[in-house]
């Protein structure tokens, strides 16, 4: 472990190992409690921060008298700034505690972030929970594409080394809180109009567009749907692609438990 810390907080290589990375190279894994734990990458937020950060976790599951741990975050420098890495508040590994982990961090490669932490009071933890995050200033929706966990280690109270093996990068997308659905862009429009709707959760959805007598004009969204932001476009076309006259039109938006509706209107 005390190679490991070093690694992370000097930004130092060591040398040989089945796994490369600057935590795992030379390291003897000894196994130990953890070799079936894993790591989560996740979002931190589940909507998009109007001033453009964006906040990732890393949390464990099925920790076993951890004592400690190190890995690598490599991220895509030509959409994300790295801003920095800290500890989660009540992180797992500073559950019960008295006394803080010892946590460091380094960026010395280019395009990668390396952490590590290890107790210090001779207690170890157990269980589910997150343990750092990471925040990054971009422009971008990140897809899981855009990070990977290089390698790293787990240290178990007695010593056993297990290699972090296990590791799954979930979906990045924001998702939204509660579902919605948004005024038309623009509106009065000619000859076509945006509309934009939010689903926390994923399920069959129905967007349809109506005329002021109930009649059924266009059916736009009609299947499942991933939860998440979504749009769609009318182009001011009915199911039989003739164009529809000008007048107020009412779409409606439909969705498991949930139904909201809008008017528009059509300009010529």
């Amino acid at each position: 472990m005390k190679r490991m810390m070093v690694a992370v907080g000097l930004g130092l290589s060591l040398v040989g190992s089945a796994i490369a990375g600057p935590l795992t190279q030379g390291l003897n894994f000894t196994g130990g409690e953890n070799s079936l734990a894993n790591l989560v990458l996740k979002r931190s937020q589940s909507i998009v921060a109007e001033d453009g950060v964006l906040k990732l976790q890393v949390a464990i599951n099925h920790a076993q008298k951890l004592k400690g741990y190190g890995f690598v975050l490599q991220y895509d420098q030509a959409k994300y700034e790295f801003v920095e890495a800290r500890e989660v508040d009540q992180n797992l590994l500073n559950t019960g505690s008295g006394q803080p982990a010892l946590f460091l961090s380094s960026t010395k490669t280019p395009g990668q972030v390396a952490v590590g932490s290890m107790k210090v009071d001779g207690q170890a933890a157990s269980g589910d929970g997150s343990l750092v995050e990471f925040t990054f200033n971009t422009t971008h929706t990140p897809i899981s594409a855009d990070f990977q966990i290089l390698d790293g280690v787990m240290v178990d109270l007695s010593g056993g080394i297990d290699a972090i093996t296990n590791i799954e990068i979930g979906n990045l997308k924001p998702v939204p809180t509660d579902y919605a659905l948004a005024q038309n862009v623009p509106n009065p429009f000619n000859p076509s109009t945006s509309i934009d709707y939010r689903l926390p959760e994923a399920g069959d959805v129905q967007l349809v567009i109506y005329n002021l007598l109930g009649q059924e004009v266009r059916t736009l969204v009609r299947e499942s749907m991933d939860a998440g932001f979504h749009s769609v476009v009318w182009d001011g076309m009915d199911e039989y692609g003739k164009q529809v006259a000008s007048g107020i039109y009412v779409y409606r938006l439909s969705a498991t438990n949930f139904t909201q509706v809008r008017r528009m209107m059509l300009l010529k």
